[in-house]
């Protein structure tokens, strides 16, 4: 049967007539789809910033609230330190009114601290900068707290707009057992270990040890000694044995301890003991920190420990003959000699730790350290930063 040639260019026109037409009724209806989309997300955010910037933001005008800790898991009886900062998180200065300040330190159980200042305060900060607004534990001594999760939650307004923040740290309890020995031996020397007992709990502990038991490379001591130990938080007791081992080869030894309580509790623990056949008393590929236990603050004990670090993939046993200390704008020096330093490969280790060691003025200070060896000799340089 003939094809009308028009009849089917007419028919065709029809169809793709029909087909565009619905391809665009989906492509508006597709893109009205959108537009309400990020409609709606605009909303939302204006609400968000415009109506509840305290329970979604910490940050105002380029300006965030922030609680820096000195740690995240604290050992009884170890006090809290936290600081509070206005952080400029732009590159120009920013002039800022702080008023309504608030902090609370608490647990699921009670709130162990709180503070207010309702009072307004003008203050500024550098681009980039940070400004200091509070610090938790200059005023007050917040330590033994029972074990658990804690928060510091801290609230206040910025430029009349509220923010908030809110840091999480842990607290703990436990009764450590230690062994002491030199941080190293030479073949042929003997040692003897002792056991240092430390209570690191928020009360005071009474340990009862009637047996101890050490095993070094299969050979066994036993001391049936009773001892009782009455330790305040915080405090150590030693346990002085008469076990003696005879050092025969190279090597990082293992060294184990069993200790029997009165309440029929076992404590079983380990250490390595080093081996080496002879000192080493070149200086050379090492370097030298500082680290400290807590904040340093004016008018406290400085709890400072100077650290060697070993620059080398290898065991270093270093035999240090003399540390001299000197901070010279205090008038402060401290000498200690004949020493044993054990350095893992590019590990660390203790040097020394500064005694009767106390600031009275804040500011960053030169520590000085020269270390003596033999014939070798290093001397560094190190900043110590003194808060108020």
């Amino acid at each position: 049967m003939p094809v009308d040639p028009r009849k089917y260019r007419e028919e065709k026109e029809a169809e793709i007539r029909r087909t565009y037409g619905e391809m665009r009724k989906r492509s508006f209806r597709f893109l009205f789809l959108n537009i309400m989309i990020v409609l709606l997300v605009f909303t939302f955010m204006f609400f968000v910033q415009r109506v509840s910037p305290q329970t979604y933001s910490n940050i105002v005008e380029s300006l965030q609230l922030v609680v820096e800790l000195s740690k995240v898991e604290y050992l009884a009886p170890d006090p809290i330190f936290a600081k509070v900062y206005i952080v400029n998180t732009g590159r120009r200065d920013k002039d800022f009114i702080l008023s309504d300040f608030y902090i609370k330190l608490y647990s699921e159980n009670k709130t162990v601290f709180e503070f207010s200042y309702p009072r307004a305060i003008n203050s500024n900060v550098t681009g980039l900068g940070k400004r200091l607004v509070y610090e938790l534990g200059k005023d007050v001594t917040l330590s033994n707290l029972e074990a658990g999760e804690y928060k510091i939650f801290v609230s206040c307004k910025i430029n009349g707009r509220e923010v908030r923040t809110e840091r999480l740290f842990k607290y703990q309890e436990r009764i450590d057992y230690i062994i002491l020995s030199e941080p190293y031996y030479l073949v042929g020397e003997r040692f003897t270990p002792s056991l240092l007992i430390v209570n690191r709990t928020k009360d005071r502990q009474k340990i009862e040890v009637v047996r101890v038991v050490w095993d070094f490379l299969g050979e066994k001591f036993q001391e049936d000694k009773a001892e009782t130990f009455s330790l305040e938080p915080g405090g150590s007791a030693l346990f002085s044995s008469k076990a003696s081992f005879l050092v025969r080869e190279k090597g990082e030894h293992e060294i184990g301890c069993t200790v029997y309580l009165s309440d029929g509790s076992v404590k079983v623990f380990k250490a390595l003991v080093p081996v080496t056949s002879k000192h080493e008393e070149k200086l050379d590929n090492l370097e030298m920190n500082l680290e400290a236990d807590d904040v340093v603050v004016v008018n406290k004990l400085a709890r400072i420990r100077v650290n060697l670090i070993n620059k080398l993939n290898r065991n270093r046993f270093l035999k240090i003959d003399r540390v001299t200390i000197s901070i010279v704008d205090i008038g402060y020096s401290f000498v200690a000699s004949s020493r044993r330093v054990f350095l893992p490969p590019f590990g660390k280790s203790t040097l020394i730790q500064p005694e009767r060691l106390i600031f009275t003025s804040p500011g960053v200070y030169e520590m000085i350290v020269t270390v003596q060896s033999g014939d070798d000799k290093i001397i560094k340089k190190l900043s110590v930063a003194v808060g108020k």
